[in-house]
């Protein structure tokens, strides 16, 4: 069968990460899929706005929804007697991707506890009657060699057909990511060797990442400009938050994004490309 890039076609899946980390969060996923370009979205299932979520789902039909496995940066759906070596106090996870690869390689944090807890965090978005279209790592930890084969395995488990391949361009922000970046391509790479051998699915790589939490208009129409055929996935974080161009406590100007995702000239630029927008589930 012919692939989209030999078909000369040109596919984009725009995701919204982080839906049910806020209610803030949640509306401006809702409003980048209504009046924006927004087709997919990844469910926290341990976030605090998380029924909120589910709430604001029941009029978006269009939207696919995946799960947005959390280990560092957000809460556990399990407590700590249910995952000891991962969730602390009140349910907290590492602070940061850094903060979890240090202790996972160093063995604080066992295998079989993130087993348990990103079952767990599949598990709650399938029983709240969500049709999975895929699974992605907040902050790509899906990536990491130990992690990508749990991850894999859960996605055969539950019988979910598709996942993120975090493979996007290496960015300038200075040295001191560097590292960081060439690391991610690396393990992305590795990831999508195994999941593609496991029979999963996924997009030919990411887009936008250069610019995570500070995507603007012009930004977007640079990405569009550039998009070859195949099928690639847009990474976004729109949020509804006022005062609008204040910054989350994460750094992002989630509030920009969404007007950029809102925005007529970046529809109009898709359909002068003549991109389709679809979601996981078109995989």
């Amino acid at each position: 069968m012919a692939t989209d890039r030999e078909r000369g076609r040109v596919r984009l899946i725009v995701n919204a990460d982080d839906l049910g980390s806020s209610a803030a969060v949640n509306r401006g996923v809702e409003r980048a899929c209504r009046e924006g370009i927004v087709t997919s979205a990844s469910l926290m299932a341990g976030g605090p706005a998380f029924d909120d979520a589910l709430a604001g789902l029941d009029d978006l039909a269009e939207l696919g929804v995946g799960v947005h496995l959390t280990l560092a940066g957000g809460l556990a759906v399990l407590d700590a007697g249910g995952a000891p070596t991962l969730a602390g106090p009140g349910r907290a996870l590492p602070k940061d991707a850094a903060a979890f690869a240090r202790a996972f390689y160093s063995g604080k944090i066992s295998l079989a506890d993130v087993r348990a807890e990103l079952r767990a965090q599949i598990a709650r978005v399938s029983a709240a009657g969500i049709r999975i279209t895929h699974l992605d790592g907040h902050q790509h930890l899906h990536n990491l060699p130990g992690v990508a084969a749990v991850v894999i395995g859960l996605a055969r488990e539950f019988g979910v057909r598709a996942v993120r391949l975090s493979r996007c361009r290496l960015w300038p922000p200075g040295r001191r990511w560097l590292g960081r970046q060439l690391a991610l391509c690396l393990f992305a790479e590795a990831f999508g060797v195994r999941a593609r051998r496991a029979g999963l699915r996924m997009p030919d790589g990411l887009e936008g990442q250069e610019w995570a939490g500070a995507l603007t208009v012009e930004r977007l129409l640079a990405i569009v400009a550039r998009l070859e055929p195949g099928t690639r996935e847009l990474v976004c974080h729109p949020a509804a938050r006022e005062p609008s161009g204040h910054a989350d406590a994460d750094g992002y100007g989630r509030a920009g994004e969404l007007r950029a995702l809102t925005a007529p000239a970046v529809r109009a630029a898709l359909q002068e490309r003549g991109v389709r927008l679809i979601n996981y589930a078109a995989l």
